[in-house]
C-alpha cells in the first residue's frame, strides 16, 4: 500500500506544471541585497566619518605656542569680533594676551556674557565665558598678559587652566610686577537706605599664597574698577575711601595683617587715576579731577578729566607743565608711566547721542557703568602736549577693555595679520552632527523605498512563462 501511495504521489507531482519564475528574478534579488549592504555600509561610514572628524577637531586644552616668537609680542593694530565659531580660552589656550574685551559687538543674544581674548604674539582669538563679569571693571589681564583675573580667581591663559591661587574677594588691581593682587572682601552688608559696606581691602601675595595687608575701609562700599593701586615695589597701597586716597605700607601690617593708612590724602570731589596711578620713583600718586568743558568734541557730552601729581610726603601737588585735558570722555584708567612727564591710560569715548548725566556716586564704576561709552581708546599723555596720543581705538560696540600693562607701557604695537578663531568649538560639532544625521537617515529612507518600487517595477513588468509541457 505504501509502494502504490509513492506512486500516486509521483504522478501527482509529474501533473503539477511547474512555477513560472520571472526572468531575472534571482539576479534582481541579489542586486537588491547587494545595494541595501551597500547602502547600510555607506551610512556607517558617513557615521564613522562624522564621529572621527568630530573627534579630530575637538577642542582640547593646548598649551601656547612655545617661543620664540615669529613676530614680537604687541597690541594688535586691529581688534576684530570673534564669531561664535570661536574656540573658548578652557579648550584652546591662547597663550599671554594682549588684551581682554567685551561690549555690545561681543555680547549676543544667545551668549550674554561672553568676552574676547586676542593672544600677545598672534592674532589668536579664543572667547571666554566668565558670568556678568565686565572686563576692565571685575575681569581684569595681569601687566604680563599671563593671567586673567575673574572674580575671585586666576585663569592662566598659557594653560587654559585656574590656578590655585585664589582670593577672597573681587579684583581691584595688579601689582606692576603682577605678583601681588589687591581685592575687596566680597562680603559686603546692606547699609540702610541704600549702601553697602565693605569689611576690608586685602593685598595677597601669589609667593606666600597669603594676604600680606588688610585695610579695614568702616562703612565705605569698595566698588570694583579703578579705587586702588600698589606702589612699583609692592610695598604700598593707595586705596579710594569715599573722597580720600588712604596710604598704607605692608610693613606696617600686624600678626593679624591689619595695618592703618599711614596717611589720607583729600580728594575735594577727584579720584584715584587707576592701578597704574604710582609713579615710577613711589613717591606720588596720580589723581584725576573732573571738570566741565565748552568746546567739548561731542556737544552732549561735556565730562573733562585732568590728570594732576600729588606727593605722599606732603600732599603737595608736583610741579611741571599741565597734562592735556581728556575731553569728552566717559572714565580714565591709568595703566603706568614710561617716564614722570608720559603716562598712558584707557579712555573710554562716548557715542554721538550720549549725554553726561550727573553722578549719583562719588567713584566711577567703570564703562560698563558709564552710559554712552561706544568704544575705547589707548592713549599716551604727555606733559606740555596740546593732546594725547592716541595708539589704538577699538572698534564701536567693544566698550569693556583690560589691555596687558607692560605692552601699553612699552608701546609695543604690532601690525594685526589673518585672525585665527582655534579648532571649532565642541557644542558646533555636535550641532553639525545632529543636523547631518536628521538629514542622512530621511534620505537613505527615500533611497531605500526608490530601489523597492524600481524593483517592483521590473518584476511587474516581466510576463510570465508557461510550462513546456503546458505549451
Amino acid at each position: 500500500m505504501t509502494a502504490r501511495l509513492s506512486e500516486a504521489l509521483r504522478r501527482l507531482a509529474d501533473d503539477v506544471p511547474p512555477a513560472a519564475v520571472p526572468e531575472g528574478l534571482f539576479d534582481a534579488a541579489r542586486t537588491r541585497h547587494r545595494r541595501r549592504r551597500a547602502a547600510v555600509a555607506g551610512a556607517f561610514a558617513v557615521l564613522v566619518l562624522l564621529l572621527g572628524t568630530g573627534y579630530a577637531l575637538h577642542p582640547v586644552s593646548l598649551p601656547a605656542p612655545a617661543g620664540p616668537y615669529s613676530d614680537a609680542p604687541g597690541l594688535p593694530t586691529r581688534l576684530v569680533d570673534p564669531p561664535l565659531r570661536t574656540a573658548t580660552v578652557r579648550d584652546s589656550a591662547p597663550g599671554a594676551a594682549a588684551m581682554l574685551f567685551g561690549g555690545p559687538a561681543v555680547r549676543t543674544d544667545w551668549f550674554e556674557t561672553r568676552m574676547g581674548v586676542v593672544a600677545a604674539d598672534a592674532d589668536r582669538y579664543r572667547v571666554l565665558d566668565a558670568g556678568p563679569l565686565v572686563p576692565g571693571f571685575d575681569a581684569l589681564l595681569s601687566p604680563d598678559g599671563r593671567y586673567a583675573w575673574i572674580g575671585a580667581s586666576l585663569l592662566d591663559l598659557t594653560s587654559g587652566r585656574f590656578t590655585p591661587d585664589r582670593t577672597d574677594g573681587y579684583p581691584l588691581a595688579f601689582a606692576p610686577d603682577g605678583e601681588r593682587l589687591v581685592y575687596a572682601d566680597d562680603e559686603a552688608t546692606f547699609t540702610p537706605p541704600n549702601t553697602y559696606t565693605t569689611p576690608y581691602v586685602g593685598v595677597y601675595d601669589r609667593e606666600l599664597r597669603t594676604d600680606v595687608l588688610r585695610v579695614p575701609v568702616g562703612t565705605a562700599w569698595i566698588p570694583p574698577g579703578r579705587t586702588a593701586a600698589l606702589s612699583p615695589d609692592g610695598g604700598e597701597l593707595a586705596l579710594q575711601v569715599r573722597d580720600e586716597v588712604w596710604l598704607t605700607r605692608v610693613a606696617d601690617a600686624g600678626a593679624d595683617r591689619a595695618a592703618e593708612p599711614y596717611r589720607k590724602l583729600p580728594l575735594a570731589g577727584g579720584r584715584l587715576a587707576g592701578a597704574g596711578s604710582w609713579l615710577p620713583d613711589g613717591r606720588s600718586v596720580a589723581v584725576l579731577s573732573r571738570s566741565t568743558c565748552t568746546d567739548c568734541p561731542v556737544p552732549s557730552y561735556r565730562r573733562t578729566w585732568t590728570l594732576a601729581l600729588r606727593s605722599i610726603v606732603d600732599d603737595t601737588p608736583q610741579a611741571g607743565q599741565a597734562f592735556p585735558p581728556l575731553r569728552s570722555r566717559t572714565f580714565v584708567q591709568l595703566l603706568g608711566w614710561r617716564s614722570a612727564d608720559e603716562a598712558v591710560a584707557l579712555v573710554g569715548v562716548p557715542g554721538p547721542e550720549a549725554v553726561d548725566r550727573p553722578e549719583d556716586h562719588d567713584i566711577s564704576w567703570g564703562p560698563y557703568h558709564e552710559p554712552g561709552t561706544s568704544s575705547v581708546e589707548l592713549v599716551v599723555l604727555r606733559r606740555g602736549a596740546p593732546a594725547p596720543e592716541v595708539l589704538f581705538h577699538t572698534p564701536e560696540g567693544i566698550t569693556d577693555l583690560t589691555v596687558a600693562a607692560d605692552l601699553a607701557v612699552d608701546g609695543a604695537i604690532r601690525e594685526a595679520g589673518r585672525p585665527d578663531y582655534g579648532p571649532l568649538p565642541f557644542w558646533l560639532l555636535a550641532v553639525g552632527f545632529v543636523v547631518a544625521l536628521v538629514v542622512a537617515l530621511p534620505v537613505l529612507s527615500l533611497l531605500r523605498r526608490w530601489h523597492g518600487r524600481r524593483l517592483h517595477r521590473r518584476v511587474e513588468a516581466v510576463p510570465p512563462q508557461p510550462h513546456p509541457d503546458n505549451g
